[in-house]
């Protein structure tokens, strides 16, 4: 995986699910759901919404077995999200100590995203 690339978005785009306004209307719980996931363990990661799908590869028929295409990049929203909890993934920590990213290029996401669970 090229981390550069992977995180490559710093600031979230303008219907990010994780902002406190404007994002992308999600069914009731959704969100909660994400955040809940992410929390949930340190080697999950989500994916920007505007890199998947338009790569060329899809879910399943059934909505799941999403297969990557090593185009998606992490939500910035999403790191911004984990950074405001003090948690890091495993990308994330290995980004920061490679050098690729450094948690500073997300603190102004922090204070456009929603931040509570």
């Amino acid at each position: 995986m090229n981390l550069r690339k992977f995180f490559r978005l710093k600031a979230p785009c303008a219907n990010c699910p994780f902002l406190k306004a404007g994002g992308i209307e999600l069914n009731p719980g959704r969100l909660e759901g994400i955040k809940a996931h992410l929390l949930r363990d340190d080697y999950s990661s989500f994916y920007c919404h505007k890199t998947t799908h338009h790569t060329g590869e899809e879910e399943d028929e059934d909505g799941g077995g999403y297969s990557p295409s090593g185009k998606e990049a992490h939500c910035a929203g999403a790191v911004a999200f984990l950074l405001s909890r003090g948690r890091h993934n495993i990308a994330m920590r290995l980004a920061f100590i490679e050098g690729h990213t450094v948690p500073a290029d997300f603190e102004p996401a922090i204070n456009m995203i929603a931040t509570e669970s």
